[in-house]
């Protein structure tokens, strides 16, 4: 059975019709029909949010990550064994913080990370879903 995480980018994607919509509600239907795992960082999570917050109210920005939080994704919270791995990742010195708990998630797990972010292109043992880039990005 194949599985899934989700960077920000994949869950935004959705939140903002952006090209790859289809790619990314096919794997969440899949998941809602229980035929695959799909995987949500608490880190995506709070991208999600301070980013939300930068253009919205508390409010709604609350009723978005309700939404989010409602799909059938498993939501990941760190473990002492995520929280090294992802220090490995980040010790490579190629990515973010942020992207470093993201991806690490799915190299712990050997599922397939879904989003558009240039910058995992140069994690080793990361196997990837590359969604398209809307033009003017």
């Amino acid at each position: 059975m194949a599985s899934y995480v989700l960077d920000t980018s994949a869950v935004l994607t959705i939140l903002n019709d952006e090209s790859g919509v289809d790619i990314v509600l096919g794997i969440l239907e899949e998941a809602r029909d229980k035929e695959i795992d799909v995987y949500l960082p608490f880190m995506a999570l709070m991208e999600l949010e301070y980013l939300s917050l930068r253009r919205h109210s508390e409010e709604e920005t609350r009723l978005i990550l309700n939404l989010v939080e409602a799909w059938p994704v498993n939501l990941e919270y760190p473990t002492l064994t995520w929280l090294h791995e992802a220090a490995k990742v980040k010790a490579l010195g190629v990515i973010s913080v942020a992207d470093a708990w993201i991806c690490s998630l799915a190299r712990l797990l050997d599922v397939e990370l879904v989003h558009k972010d240039p910058e995992y292109d140069e994690v080793p043992g990361l196997k990837v879903i590359k969604l398209p880039y809307d033009s003017g990005e």
